[in-house]
């Protein structure tokens, strides 16, 4: 039984061969494939979304803050205790919400359960190594009264158009 050498040849191909195969899989990153490999690995955390009227968990800094309900939900911000307070948010993933205070640079984390706190680091790499978009189902805004508001302006409007 005789063992075979690799040949000056046998080389130049396999080391063709491995030079192509990441030129592709490097194409595949840069055309979309990175977005495309986070919306899988995004899909093993949990998702519980945040709404108007729902018990959000809001963490400080890093630490337990309190628990409040959230009375409204706009595109930058969630308004806690009656529209009496006004938190900043910045980005809304699959079970949690993120907003830095420009004030202070405190950073504030919403969730729904307590127990997903300790993912949102694996979360946030996932997010920025995989370039993940925003979750819109979570902490959806509340356009209900913008809505209400730009019906009573319409109906206005066609009143003066009659007169």
């Amino acid at each position: 039984m005789e063992i075979s050498t690799l040949h000056v040849g046998d080389y130049v191909m396999i080391a063709c061969t491995v030079l192509a195969v990441v030129v592709v899989l490097y194409a595949i990153w840069l055309v979309g494939g990175r977005e495309w490999i986070g919306e899988k690995v995004a899909r093993l955390l949990p998702h519980e979304t945040l709404s108007k009227g729902d018990k959000a968990h809001i963490y400080l800094n890093g630490r337990y803050n309190r628990t409040a309900t959230l009375s409204k939900v706009v595109a930058d911000a969630v308004y806690i205790y009656d529209n009496k307070v006004k938190l900043p948010l910045d980005y809304r993933a699959r079970f949690y919400g993120m907003g830095v205070d420009l004030n202070d640079g405190s950073r504030l984390v919403f969730i729904a359960n307590r127990r997903h706190y300790r993912l949102i680091r694996v979360a946030e790499l996932i997010r920025k190594v995989f370039n993940l978009a925003e979750d819109e189902t979570n902490l959806n805004p509340d356009y209900s009264e913008d809505e209400e508001l730009l019906t009573e302006k319409a109906e206005e409007g066609a009143g003066d158009d009659e007169m």
